[in-house]
């Protein structure tokens, strides 16, 4: 039985090893992970709504597909750097769904503000 659990506590640090030293990897090349809320413009671009920043997210490897999330989802995404325009740019090189959600999950100014750039057609469109 001791042995047993020996074998599953190394087994469980070695994972442990690798993802971190992984995820740390990943870091100082530049990539970074954010949560928000998913949001589609009227022509189809994928969006993160980050706090308050829309941010667009284009698919670097060209296999993530958007279509699974709905609007207000809140989705985690691992990318490289956010350019600093209104709204910013991302390139997206995985996606996860984390839970469910709505359009009344975006913050109301977000939405405004992107109605009156042309991204969204109008308010009435989320709800």
């Amino acid at each position: 039985m001791k042995k047993k659990l020996l074998v599953l506590a190394v087994i469980t640090a070695v994972i442990f090893v690798l993802v971190s030293g992984t995820i740390n990897v990943m870091i100082d090349k530049g990539y970074g992970f954010s949560q928000g809320r998913y949001l589609e413009s009227k022509n189809g671009q994928p969006m993160l709504i980050l706090d308050s920043s829309p941010i667009q997210l284009s698919d670097r490897k060209g296999k993530i597909s958007f279509e699974k999330f709905d609007i207000g989802d809140e989705i985690l995404v691992m990318h490289d750097g956010i350019e600093e325009s209104y709204p910013g740019k991302t390139g997206v090189y995985a996606a996860f769904k984390l839970s469910d959600g709505t359009a009344d999950d975006i913050p109301q100014e977000v939405i405004k503000s992107l109605v009156e750039l042309g991204w969204l057609e109008t308010e009435l469109r989320l709800t």
